[in-house]
């Protein structure tokens, strides 16, 4: 009489299918993770190239000047962050998809397109609407190594400072794993960088001298940084839905929390605005909020 014989595996099989799965899946996931980072960082390069082809088409018809050195008829002001300069982008009709302004793992929360209408687009680049800062003052024809418009810092330092540690996580001022942003210079080029740390607090690369990207393109002159808002004026945003207001200064005193401080002297940085004071042609105008 024939046995039947047992198929089952036994422990020892089991654990040995197992441990060979888990190490598969051990070499897989950091591969697909580091295609789907730099899957993302295309998108989010892509998206900077667009912004700059918007500041560049907006330059065309502001004698050369991009958005934020132009006062904004809707306000009357001068742009204090980079969302108050790309929301009159969308107020000039030259942007009419405001998911440019976001990024792939970036801290832009919302992503709905939602605009609002002319003339004013008040729903436009709101808190949480955009992932890129800007430097400020400068214009078409400043030199083309300057970085114009780059991955939002932890601050408005010269040159920008990011959070490494926060690198991969939906907040303000981080980096992408192994301590990188993405850079567009005034040249429409975009790129990924490295910074000069992977932990912490850090900034750009250094260079032969001692200086960095940002720093030799301003010829060692501090330019003023338009970073964005993060969520609101009462974490340092400039948006506020006030009548007849769509973006500005925000209400609250300087040297209050919340209040924004007041811009960097933008005379003598290259390509930037004449250093004509306040009031004096070619100064720059008194925001309408500031008085409030």
């Amino acid at each position: 009489m024939k046995t039947q014989r047992n198929h089952a595996f036994t422990l020892i099989e089991l654990l040995v299918v197992i441990t060979i799965i888990a190490i598969l899946a051990s070499l897989a996931v950091p591969a697909f993770n580091m295609v789907q980072t730099q899957g993302n960082q295309m998108k989010g390069v892509n998206n900077c190239k667009q912004v700059i082809l918007s500041l560049k088409q907006f330059a065309k018809d502001n004698n050369s000047s991009y958005p934020d050195s132009v006062a904004n008829p809707m306000t009357g002001g001068i742009a204090a962050t980079s969302n108050d300069a790309f929301r009159y982008l969308v107020q000039e009709q030259i942007v009419t998809d405001e998911r440019i302004f976001g990024c792939p793992a970036g801290y832009n929360t919302i992503d709905n397109n939602s605009i609002g209408v002319a003339p004013g687009f008040g729903s436009a680049l709101l808190p949480g609407e955009n992932h890129w800062a800007m430097t400020g003052g400068q214009t078409d024809t400043t030199q083309g190594n300057m970085p114009i418009v780059f991955e939002n810092p932890i601050g408005v330092s010269w040159p920008p400072n990011w959070n490494a540690d926060a690198a991969g996580q939906i907040k303000p001022g981080r980096t992408w794993p192994g301590g990188k942003i993405i850079i567009g210079r005034n040249d429409g080029s975009v790129s990924v960088e490295p910074l000069s740390g992977k932990k912490g607090t850090v900034g750009p690369k250094p260079m032969a001298g001692g200086m960095d990207t940002f720093t030799q393109a301003s010829q060692g002159i501090p330019q003023r940084v338009l970073n964005i808002i993060v969520g609101g004026t009462q974490m340092g945003g400039s948006y506020s839905n006030l009548p007849g207001q769509g973006g500005g200064l925000p209400p609250a005193p300087f040297g209050q929390p919340g209040a924004l401080p007041p811009p960097a002297p933008l005379g003598g940085q290259p390509g930037g605005l004449p250093p004509a004071p306040l009031g004096q042609p070619g100064g720059l105008p008194p925001s309408p909020l500031g008085n409030q």
